[in-house]
C-alpha cells in the first residue's frame, strides 16, 4: 500500500513538473499575458480508501478531479465552489477563442468556466457524470447538487451524501426517512436526463 502511494505521489510530481515546464515555455514566448490556462483530469483514483484501488467508482476521490483556471478575466486566487463538470470544458474553450454556437448546438449543454467562476456559488447548479467502463458490473450515474451527492447502481439501487456534513462519504443517507423528499428529486431528474436501464442495456450491448 505504501508503495502503491508513493508511486501515485510520485506521478503527481511528474505531472506538475511537465505542467511547469509548459508554463515556463508559455512566459518565454511572451503570451502568458495572453493566454488562458486551463488545467484538469479526467478522473481521479481512489488508491486504498473503502478498500478500493482504482477510478471506477462516484465517490470523491474518484469522481471529484482537479480545475484550475487561469489568465486574462480570470480573478486570481478565487476558489468557485458551484459544481462543475467535464462538459463544461469545450464550452470554456468556445469562450475564450470567441466562438459562438448557432442553431441546434445552442441547446448543447455545459457552460463557460469563465462565466461560472465570475459569479456568486450557485447551489441550483446540478452536474451529471456516468459510469459504464471496466470493473462495473452495472452502469453508474451521479448527480451532485448544492451539499447533496446522489449515486445510482442500476439494479442495485441508490446511495445519498451530505458533503458538508460527511465529506468522506461514510454515512449513506438513501434511506433516513429525513432525507426521502431530497432522494425522490434525484430521483426524478436522473430520469430527465437518461434510462439508466437502457443506458446500461446499451453499454453492454456495445
Amino acid at each position: 500500500r505504501r508503495q502503491a502511494l508513493l508511486h501515485y505521489y510520485a506521478l503527481c510530481s511528474f505531472a506538475d513538473e511537465n505542467v511547469g515546464r509548459v508554463l515556463a515555455a508559455l512566459d518565454a514566448s511572451g503570451q502568458a499575458e495572453n493566454t488562458v490556462v486551463m488545467f484538469l483530469s479526467d478522473h481521479g483514483d481512489n488508491m486504498g480508501a473503502r478498500g478500493l484501488w482504482g477510478k471506477s467508482t462516484m465517490y470523491e476521490e474518484s469522481a471529484r478531479i482537479p480545475l484550475i483556471l487561469a489568465g486574462p478575466g480570470i480573478a486570481s486566487g478565487k476558489e468557485c465552489k458551484t459544481p462543475v463538470g467535464l462538459v463544461d470544458a469545450y464550452q470554456t474553450v468556445l469562450d475564450v477563442v470567441g466562438i459562438e454556437l448557432t442553431g441546434e448546438d445552442r441547446a448543447l449543454p455545459g457552460r463557460s468556466l469563465v462565466e461560472i467562476a465570475g459569479e456568486q456559488y450557485d447551489e441550483t447548479r446540478q452536474v451529471f457524470a456516468e459510469y459504464h467502463a471496466s470493473c462495473a458490473p452495472t452502469g453508474l450515474m451521479m448527480l451532485r447538487q448544492g451539499k447533496f451527492k446522489y449515486i445510482h447502481y442500476t439494479g442495485y439501487g441508490s446511495e445519498l451524501f451530505d458533503l458538508e456534513a460527511d465529506p468522506d462519504e461514510t454515512r449513506d443517507l438513501a434511506d433516513d426517512p429525513a432525507c426521502s423528499d431530497v432522494l425522490s428529486r434525484f430521483q426524478r431528474d436522473l430520469l430527465a436526463i437518461v434510462d439508466p436501464d437502457e443506458a446500461d442495456r446499451r453499454a453492454k450491448a456495445d
